[in-house]
């Protein structure tokens, strides 16, 4: 009911109310006329009567009403000839006030029926309305509340696997979903891959995640091709995309998560039960997307700032921030577990003659051609680094120093055997590396040991004429091919 219908309704009450006190004051007064100057059995008749048609006009609207005040009348004749023997003058005076306060009677108590039946049928409007409103008005408090807890989750989250967990987890008690997945977007290989899910057995999570393969036509996700959410109340009826084809029961959405128009992933919801998700839902979950866009967004940036921190920008190895946190990590694992790990320093031969002869491009593309070729010989365990300049080291957890030294000896043959291209140059570049070699042992107590005895095992390797390995090692565990510090 709108405000005007409430202004005409309060005005019509207050009418009514002024016209009911008018009638009652008539009524009054017309009752103190009827029984003027007649008996007191008479008056009493005369008051009785008038109770009771007051009674009944004030219960139905009947035109039975009616029929009582002529019977009313009639009683009241009949008292008046039979009991009291008046004349025919008295009589007909009695009656005649009598049947008009009885017609002001029964229209005055009909009018109050009526005005009161219509302000009963408006409050109990007006509290329905108020009921709905506040029903409205919780859910949409429990709504921001929600809302509220699931920003303040994911704010706090600085990974971006963190992020994806916890919102899907929220958004898990918000839907009371009953199985759901968010899928993370990866830009460079334009490819979905499942961040987090629950409600799946591990045996679909595995023939989802393979099929999303490419980014395209192939890829059948509706909200991701058209942008926006995408609702389907019943799932075993209403045309859906092509992988909600073998779910024939309740109902779904799917809600691209996205910050200025950059894709970040997807968020999918589905209820055991068709019409589950209200249009308030959907707005909800819209701006839910938004905060887990923007929770994304700011992972994935301190992720990135993370990544440049301790990545060197030229060859996208680690660098040297990166390799002493490893170091320190895999020197106290060693010591306390007793595993060896080795450790590998390499140099790239006459390298700041490439520079000078060839030029800083060409030099670039040497670290980086060189830094690939170290990247693709070594094992699945290793670790590769940039130190500095033209240097670099790898990290071998779990290898003993002969394991190691065939190692460093495959990489040194790769990178001979490279024929290196320069941005605007015909003529490839050729170089070689000299590498050091050492392997953790009891007398070592810190990580500074370790490179230290590399870079004297590299020195060696420079004076021996470079393009070699050697080894640093003080005991005959070695083959004989070896070279030795």
């Amino acid at each position: 009911m709108d405000i005007r219908s409430r202004l005409k309704n309060l005005n019509e009450l207050q009418m009514s109310t002024l016209l009911s006190a008018i009638g009652l004051g008539v009524m009054t007064l017309m009752l103190f006329v009827c029984i003027f100057r007649v008996t007191n059995a008479t008056a009493l008749v005369i008051i009785a009567s008038a109770a009771i048609l007051g009674s009944v006009s004030l219960l139905t609207a009947s035109p039975w009403r009616y029929a009582l005040l002529a019977a009313l009348v009639a009683a009241l004749a009949a008292e008046l000839i039979l009991r009291e023997r008046v004349s025919g003058l008295v009589v007909f005076s009695v009656l005649a006030r009598f049947t008009v306060t009885g017609l002001l009677i029964t229209f005055f108590g009909t009018l109050l029926m009526e005005r009161g039946h219509n302000i009963y049928l408006d409050m109990k409007r007006l509290a329905s309305e108020r009921e709905q409103a506040l029903t409205q008005l919780s859910k949409w408090l429990a709504r921001g509340t929600a809302l509220f807890v699931v920003t303040r989750t994911i704010s706090t989250k600085n990974h971006l696997q963190d992020v994806f967990t916890e919102g899907l987890a929220e958004a898990r008690k918000v839907f009371r979903a009953d199985s759901g997945l968010i899928y993370s977007f990866d830009p460079k290989t334009n490819r979905l891959s499942i961040a987090s899910s629950f409600g799946y057995s591990p045996e679909i999570l595995e023939k989802m995640n393979k099929k999303w393969s490419t980014w395209g036509d192939a890829l059948s996700c509706e909200a991701c091709v058209r942008r926006e959410l995408v609702a389907v109340d019943d799932l075993s009826a209403a045309p859906k995309c092509d992988n909600l084809q073998k779910v024939e029961s309740g109902s779904s959405i799917c809600l691209p998560i996205m910050t200025e128009g950059s894709l970040w992933g997807v968020l999918h919801l589905r209820r055991s039960f068709p019409d589950a998700f209200t249009r308030g839902d959907i707005q909800f979950a819209e701006a839910m997307g938004y905060q887990f866009g923007l929770a994304i967004q700011r992972s994935a940036l301190f992720e990135q700032v993370n990544l440049l921190a301790i990545t060197d920008p030229i060859t996208e190895l680690y660098n040297y921030r990166k390799l002493m946190r490893d170091m320190d990590r895999e020197l106290v694992r060693s010591k306390r577990y007793r595993r060896p790990f080795s450790f590998i320093m390499a140099d790239i031969d006459h390298f700041k003659q490439v520079n000078d002869s060839r030029g800083h491009l060409a030099g670039d593309a040497a670290l980086r051609e060189v830094a690939r070729t170290l990247e693709d010989g070594r094992r699945e365990v290793d670790r590769v680094y940039r130190y500095a300049g033209d240097e670099f080291c790898l990290l071998l957890p779990e290898t003993d120093l002969p394991e190691a030294f065939e190692l460093a000896d495959k990489l040194r043959r790769m990178v001979e055997a490279l024929y290196i291209r320069a941005d605007g140059q015909d003529e490839p570049v050729r170089t070689t590396i000299s590498a050091g070699v050492t392997s953790f042992s009891d007398a070592l107590h810190q990580v500074n040991d370790l490179i230290s005895q590399a870079d004297q095992a590299l020195y060696l390797a420079k004076e021996r004429g470079r393009n070699r390995v050697v080894a640093y090692s003080d005991s005959d565990r070695l083959p004989d091919r070896v070279d030795r510090v």
